[in-house]
């Protein structure tokens, strides 16, 4: 994809090609996602990044921060962390430690095959933790992951029996806060 030929917000194209890349890496590294859900084209808001709901719940969007909206470096790395929620779009419950690690895992890596810079990322100190645990899981934390998906039905469900039986090396401290569910700004 060029990024230089035009801003995000105005090339939807662009966005939505990029929202189907994401999703089909995505679904190769994690799994299948729910193919009930609708995904819609991403849009913008100035409280994003975050997922955005249907009323009746039959889909989502990720909506970008406002920064995004002129910068494709925003754009990769909003929407890739996005990409990783709507797999399972569970309706807006709070995500564990487990699944944002994962996303922040996913969009750096993502940044890094679109050729962007991923030094000094994340900036956040929650997404710095959840990155952490997530890569605490294994010398390919990916395939335990989509391992772990595909006995517990999606992230939210997975569970510290799961884990355990999947990770007997990590302690049981590590375990429980990777299903903990902090706030992640």
């Amino acid at each position: 994809m060029d990024f230089n030929k035009s801003h995000p917000v105005n090339d939807k194209i662009g966005l939505w090609h990029l929202q189907t890349e994401f999703m089909a890496e995505a679904e190769r590294l994690f799994g299948s996602r729910d193919q009930t859900k609708i995904i819609y084209q991403p849009s913008w808001d100035i409280d994003g990044p975050h997922v955005r709901y249907t009323p009746n719940k039959d889909g989502a969007f990720a909506e970008l921060g406002f920064n995004a909206k002129t910068d494709w470096e925003m754009v990769v790395y909003q929407l890739a962390h996005e990409t990783v929620h709507l797999l399972d779009q569970h309706g807006g419950k709070q995500t564990h430690l487990l699944e944002e690690g994962a996303a922040v895992r996913f969009s750096l890596d993502m940044m890094a095959k679109y050729g962007f810079d991923t030094a000094d990322l994340p900036e956040i100190d929650s997404y710095k933790t959840a990155l952490k645990l997530f890569d605490s899981l294994g010398n390919d934390p990916y395939l335990i992951t989509k391992e772990l998906r595909s006995i517990c039905g999606d992230f939210i469900s997975i569970d510290e029996a799961t884990l355990e039986v999947k990770c007997p090396e990590l302690a049981e401290n590590i375990i429980a806060e990777l299903l903990t569910n902090p706030v992640m700004r």
